[in-house]
């Protein structure tokens, strides 16, 4: 029964990371979409993509890939070979399907309302902070967004 449980649960979190790493690797795409259209750059430039994502994307993708890594060693030392070969084949298929059918061209429009909002609190904080050529630069951005394609699905 404890080693079900064990198989239960390593295969259960490799499913859960997969689609924290599916949603996480979409928000990345789509700021790289929005980011290059942006700045009106050419196709394979990250444009302002460093700009517009969000601040804690990065943190919550290296809390994922260091808990994979975690996962895989753990289901190494207590399934075996066969038990991470599984665990990985599990993330893998999984965060590829789920990608998959998250990235979009356009950006979906929760992922344009994710990186406007994620401007306009920065923007604020820069404010309240006294930052003014921060606050400057990322309302610049809000402003070519709000002129751009993507600021139709910030209606409805």
């Amino acid at each position: 029964m404890e080693l079900l449980l064990i198989w239960i649960g390593t295969l259960s979190a490799a499913i859960i990371l997969s689609i924290h790493g599916a949603y996480y690797g979409a928000l990345a795409d789509a700021c790289l979409k929005i980011g290059t259209r942006l700045e009106g750059a050419q196709d394979g430039t990250v444009g302002f993509q460093d700009a517009i994502t969000s601040p804690g994307s990065t943190n919550a993708r290296m809390i994922n890939w260091l808990t994979t890594l975690c996962l895989v060693a753990g289901a190494w030392y207590l399934l075996g070979l066969y038990g991470m070969i599984a665990f990985l084949a599990i993330r893998l298929v999984a965060t590829v399907l789920l990608g998959s059918a998250l990235k979009a061209d356009p950006p979906k429009r929760h992922f344009c309302r994710k990186v406007y909002h994620s401007m306009v609190n920065r923007e604020a904080d820069f404010v309240k902070a006294g930052d003014s050529l921060r606050a400057e630069a990322i309302g610049d951005l809000r402003a070519r967004f709000d002129r751009s394609p993507f600021a139709n699905f910030l209606v409805n």
